[in-house]
């Protein structure tokens, strides 16, 4: 990788030789000014997340990465690297989970603090990015400050299954800080090599680090490099994990059919992109209404309002604007190019999942938004009669983002709160009604859980989760009632024969469904739906136990036995004193 020599033009070359010059220069009191900033920001910080450390699980991923989860039950190098979980590939991640299981089994405290150190770790991490990119210390304060405490940011936090989002976040930022040191000095290899290779960390957390490669060319761009042939050369190894990993990302939704592409018309999916791209910037400026979820407008097939039509406008006149300012600085450029290009990947172009935007996708882009507002701020504040004015506006926003951050940690306690939250919130969202229910039903409130999920099914009538769960509570009503359980028997059975007809590899609604013949005396069909949920599922615990009851009753032990041990090896609570009490 030979050096290239910079043709751009003359202030790129000044920012980057003030740069080195301030790398050199930098004086132990500067040193020291600068681990004095980022304690005070850390220690805020950590008061703003402080309630993440005492929330429990939520039933919204959690339970699948973390409570019935066998494969973090073990520590199996290949299993990590050869599985898709969830409809990622993030072996690194998965890593995480084993080893904090390996220490506190399902402690919740432990993860939700694991999720908080690394987010502190990132937040060090932005400073001292911004600090090499600008030089300007106060610049690098501000966005790391805003980084830390910003509400926006509590979802990829306090919610234990986005410690994904925090991987590849840290491993992203580490290799930017290596491939920035590379071009400082003289382009050594070495310092490549290690950018490099925290890229490839970043992918074995989340595929979405690809975007990692074009935000290189951005930064030598700014960096003062120009832009030519050899420049795309020299990151062809970029280019190449780049692909291998997004070929691979797509492949892992797929597999858990989370891609639909054929769920809106592409231009409406432009409209929904544009969408995204604004609403993320104005919600990282004002995060008001913020929500786990936030559902697509309209339905399959439906025109979408016609006020979703004016967000292509608006995100053309931004990219306008940007661009009208390249004639007096690159920094407008710089700051929104690295928001646009991280942002790029989940704004829905492919449609993944069912919500149109999500507050984690916010967590690297809002990088790119706060140094403009840091570049704006500080040439605010070197105007001595602006300088109040800067610093007060720091300040409040530092004080309100950090309360509204301490009180959305708060909405993240429990799945509950959770869901309750993105209801009030006026989403009319089928997922958290059906999960709500699912909580009300443990609780044993069947009267709320019916009502939640009678809601759900309203909104999404081919929902075969919410079908299998009021099946189940009309089996849960009839062993509550004895006179009228044939009638709730003969109800479930209807509900839960809905949910296959929709699914026929839903393992769960053949488990339910065992369970209910298995209570009307239907022992031959109570097996043939418990075989039929551990052939859809092989890791699936209550099958196993309930099939082993099943064949305990009917005199067939050893089959009961075998059924029991392996219902207490995938984590089912009851199964270890059943393998104690009957397979003596």
């Amino acid at each position: 990788m030979a050096k290239l020599k910079n043709k751009r033009n003359p202030h790129q070359m000044l920012h980057t030789q003030k740069l080195k010059a301030h790398k050199k220069n930098m004086s132990a009191t500067e040193k020291k000014k600068i681990w004095m900033a980022l304690g005070g920001i850390l220690l805020l910080t950590l008061i703003a997340y402080l309630p993440a450390l005492s929330n429990g699980f939520v039933n919204l991923d959690d339970d699948r990465y973390i409570e019935t989860n066998q494969m973090i039950r073990h520590f199996d190098l290949k299993i990590l690297f050869t599985s898709f979980w969830m409809g990622n590939y993030h072996p690194l991640v998965m890593m995480v989970y084993t080893w904090i299981y390996s220490f506190v089994q399902l402690d919740p405290t432990a993860y939700h603090t694991v999720n908080l150190i690394i987010h502190l770790i990132n937040t060090s991490l932005v400073l001292f990015v911004i600090l090499e990119i600008t030089g300007v210390f106060e610049i690098a304060v501000v966005v790391s400050l805003l980084f830390g405490i910003h509400p926006i940011h509590v979802e990829s936090v306090a919610w234990v299954s986005e410690l994904k989002d925090l991987m590849y976040t840290c491993f992203f930022l580490s290799s930017l800080i290596w491939y920035i040191k590379y071009l400082k000095n003289d382009y050594n290899k070495k310092y490549f090599i290690f950018s490099l290779l925290f890229f490839l960390c970043s992918l074995f957390s989340k595929g979405v680090g690809v975007s990692l490669t074009i935000v290189l060319v951005l930064i030598d761009y700014f960096m003062g490099r120009k832009i030519e042939t050899k420049i795309f050369i020299e990151k062809i190894p970029f280019f190449i994990l780049s692909i291998i990993f997004g070929v691979v990302a797509i492949k892992a939704q797929q597999d858990l059919g989370a891609i639909q592409d054929a769920v809106f018309s592409f231009p409406q999916r432009i409209v929904f992109a544009c969408y995204g791209f604004v609403t993320y910037i104005f919600k990282i400026i004002i995060p008001i209404n913020l929500s786990a979820y936030y559902p697509y407008p309209a339905k399959t097939g439906e025109s979408i309002p016609s006020v979703y039509y004016g967000y292509p406008v608006i995100f053309i006149a931004i990219i306008a604007g940007v661009f009208y300012s390249f004639k007096k600085t690159n920094k407008i450029l710089f700051s929104i190019g690295f928001y646009a290009i991280t942002v790029a990947l989940v704004l829905q172009l492919l449609p993944v999942g069912g919500a149109v935007i999500a507050d984690r996708y916010s967590y690297i882009p809002s990088i790119g938004v706060f140094l403009l507002f840091a570049f704006g701020l500080f040439e605010l504040y070197k105007n001595t009669s602006y300088k109040s004015i800067a610093t007060a506006l720091l300040v409040v926003m530092t004080g309100a983002y950090s309360f509204m951050t301490h009180q959305r940690t708060q909405v993240w306690k429990d799945g509950m709160t959770l869901w309750t939250d993105v209801i009030d919130k006026g989403n009319e969202v089928a997922l958290a009604y059906n999960n709500r229910g699912v909580l009300f039903k443990k609780s044993g409130e069947l009267e709320k859980a019916m009502k939640d999920y009678k809601h759900s099914l309203s909104l999404s009538p081919d929902n075969c989760d919410t079908w299998s769960n009021i099946g189940l509570i009309f089996w849960q009503q009839g062993l509550q009632n004895k006179n009228m359980q044939r009638v709730y028997n003969d109800t479930a059975i209807k509900y839960l024969n809905k949910a296959l007809s929709i699914d026929p590899k839903f393992a769960t609604a053949y488990s339910n469904r065992g369970s209910v013949r298995s209570t009307m005396g239907d022992n031959n069909g109570a097996l043939e739906d418990y075989t039929k949920a551990i052939e859809f599922d092989v890791n699936f615990a209550d099958p196993y136990y309930n099939r082993g009851i099943v064949y305990f009753n009917l005199g067939r032990k050893d089959e009961a036995c075998n059924d029991l041990r392996k219902a207490a090896q995938l984590g089912h609570n009851i199964a270890p004193n059943a393998v104690r009490d009957l397979c003596k």
